[in-house]
């Protein structure tokens, strides 16, 4: 299905590079606040004051002028901007999909309708590829709540973004509920006669409210979606239906500049750990000089720094080789505040991001190395950065669920246990508590910070983050990369390789004392 209309190609409209649009108006480094966004500031304090004179004063700017200030603002200053217009539809209709979409993850869905009713059927689809999916499969609670907020459209406004829609997702959310009252030879050949107004909703028997209130809606909007709906639901095999939902939205995001979105929701999937040949440690029982030695293991380097240094003196490792890794790291990070950051411009976000890079990809490394630095220098050159960090997560992240499967175990109440692992010694309560942090990147890369900063470096931050609100750049990594962990004050131990081990080894040894309390208890264990 072709969208009927498409925003005119602005410069704004190259593929987007590998950062998440910024709702700040501060530009890095000390150059000046942007123009363009302090102007839209002025104009919009004025608004609150006096709103028609904000109108005429924005209507005497002219079209470009006015979408050249849209795309340097974000969030609700972008919203109140496009309203000064008195018809927003074609400054909306101009934005790239891309700086809509995080406009509107800003602002909120409810409260940007405004801004959706006025969007084109092409930036809807381009919402939709993004809002209908996590981790790269359809989310059918995020079409619901995506159709209850398209239902409340007027029929004019919710005709154009209709054609938004792709009909595949549509039928894939709508399958379970639809069931035809006429044969379905009746109805393969009404469409093949192009005989879209034959059958209505009425002929459906629909086991949803929603689903209900919604085709109903689509008859009265778009009869021809309605039919292709019909079809896809009814007629058409469901396997071809995924595969043409899968296969045509990863050709779109690729198409429309996406790339980097499309990549990063894959980036926290778990990958499958055997072919690397990862093991575990055994039990403290069995191996005590290996337990003694990750129990010492203490604040340490990451393995993944010491590998580079340690190759780059033997001449294993030349600038080329860091300088790519510098960039690849980079853009890692924006990859995770694009599809995995509640708010992108949040303060030290970015430095967050760009540590539980280097922290993953070094556990990931050291974990295939086996803590061997010579090995680790010819596993760089022949993994990717991402390869690492994913491998690095996967781990780590089953640490986490093991911690927090029986931190969530219901039979704990029948003994009980307190939830906080007050039960347990020391060690493993405290191993079991760090552990289910694990359960986050951004915690992940707390274990690079310090116990917190004074009120003066408060402070240098705030007016640091005032500043720095621009792409990740790779001056920013490598000055991350060289830091020296072991020199702050900790909250917690640098997650390493031995550490995440250790922490697993305590796990295991709280759920052997809970099974064992479980055993003894006299109550019924199913």
């Amino acid at each position: 299905m072709q969208p009927r209309a498409r925003y005119p190609k602005l410069k704004a409209l190259e593929p987007m590079p590998n950062k998440p649009p910024s709702h700040s108006t501060a530009p890095t480094g000390a150059e000046p606040e942007n123009p363009l966004a302090a102007q839209a500031k002025n104009l919009l304090d004025l608004a609150l004051k006096d709103r028609r004179a904000a109108e005429e004063a924005f209507e005497k700017l002219g079209f470009d002028h006015q979408l050249e200030t849209a795309l340097a603002i974000q969030g609700d200053d972008l919203q109140e901007w496009l309203l000064l217009s008195a018809d927003c539809t074609e400054l909306v209709r101009a934005l790239p999909p891309e700086h809509l979409h995080h406009a509107i993850k800003l602002i909120g869905e409810e409260d940007a309708l405004s801004i959706l009713s006025a969007a084109s059927s092409e930036q809807m689809q381009a919402l939709m590829d993004i809002e209908w999916f996590t981790e790269g499969k359809l989310d059918r609670k995020k079409v619901r709540k995506w159709i209850e907020l398209l239902i409340t459209l007027n029929e004019d406004e919710a005709d154009q973004a209709m054609q938004g829609l792709d009909p595949n997702a549509l039928a894939e959310f709508l399958r379970p509920y639809v069931q035809p009252r006429v044969s379905r030879d009746q109805i393969l050949l009404a469409l093949h006669m192009r005989q879209h107004y034959l059958y209505s909703p009425d002929d459906l028997e629909v086991h949803n409210d929603l689903a209900r209130v919604f085709l109903d809606f689509l008859y009265t909007v778009d009869r021809d979606l309605f039919g292709e709906l019909l079809e896809l639901i009814i007629v058409e095999e469901q396997e071809i239906v995924e595969n043409d939902l899968y296969g045509a939205r990863e050709d779109r995001l690729i198409k429309r500049g996406f790339p980097v979105v499309a990549a990063a929701e894959h980036l926290l999937e778990p990958i499958d750990t055997s072919s690397y040949k990862v093991g575990w440690p055994g039990a403290v029982a069995e191996a005590p000089s290996e337990a003694a030695a990750l129990a010492k293991s203490g604040p340490a380097a990451p393995f993944l720094l010491s590998v580079m240094a340690f190759g780059r003196a033997k001449g294993d490792l030349g600038d080329r080789t860091e300088r790519a890794f510098i960039k690849e790291a980079a853009d890692l990070a924006n990859s995770l505040l694009i599809a995995h950051a509640k708010n992108p411009g949040e303060p030290n976000v970015k430095r967050d991001a760009l540590a539980a890079v280097q922290v993953l990809s070094s556990v990931g490394l050291e974990a295939v190395a086996k803590s061997n630095v010579i090995a680790g220098v010819e596993l760089l050159k022949a993994m990717d950065l991402t390869e690492l960090f994913r491998l690095g997560w996967t781990l780590t992240r089953e640490v986490a669920k093991e911690a927090w499967a029986l931190g969530g175990d219901p039979r704990m109440e029948r003994l009980n246990l307190n939830r906080d692992f007050s039960w347990l010694q020391e060690g493993p309560r405290e191993a079991v508590r760090e552990a289910e942090l694990l359960m986050s990147w951004r915690e992940i890369a707390a274990t690079v910070g310090s116990a917190g900063p004074t009120s003066e470096e408060r402070e240098e931050e705030r007016a640091e983050a005032q500043e720095d609100d621009g792409p990740i750049s790779d001056s920013q990594v490598e000055a991350l990369l060289q830091e020296t962990p072991a020199s702050k004050k900790k909250t917690r131990e640098l997650l390493t390789w031995p550490r995440l081990c250790f922490l697993k080894m305590g796990v295991e040894h709280a759920q052997d004392e809970f099974d064992r309390r479980l055993a003894r208890s006299p109550l019924p264990r199913h």
